[in-house]
């Protein structure tokens, strides 16, 4: 029996979600695009990303600098993850943009986060 996929951000096993990641799709259209006064749509589409949703409850705060040191300051990271769109678990390069990431409470003992959420939005269109 081949062993048990794990989601990991640079090739490190990461604090799992509590269930699965979330996932979307998100299309950036031409400047063009709009809709009629009637409603119908005139849309261009230039490319489509994949946007993986991490959420996670009581994580140890180590576990926590340790996925913030790797998704912080803007910069690409290598995410293993399995894309419905491929069929497959794959690596590919993600990032977490501005706004999209939410730590709550801190235990009393200082050693969890109630929770952990941010989006990562794929680098390489589909």
């Amino acid at each position: 029996m081949a062993a048990k996929e794990r989601f990991t951000l640079n090739s490190q096993i990461i604090w799992q979600p509590d269930k699965d990641l979330g996932y979307s799709l998100e299309t950036t259209y031409t400047k063009d695009s709009t809709r009629s006064q009637g409603g119908t749509g005139h849309f261009t589409p230039m490319f489509t990303v994949e946007q993986f949703a991490y959420t996670a409850s009581n994580v140890p705060v180590a576990e926590v600098t340790k996925i913030l040191q790797i998704i912080g300051k803007g910069k690409s990271f290598t995410l293993h993850a399995f894309s419905p769109y491929y069929g497959a678990w794959r690596d590919a390069p993600f990032y977490v943009g501005k706004g999209n990431l939410s730590i709550g409470i801190l235990s009393e003992d200082q050693k969890t986060i109630s929770s952990l959420t941010f989006n990562m939005q794929g680098v390489k269109p589909l």
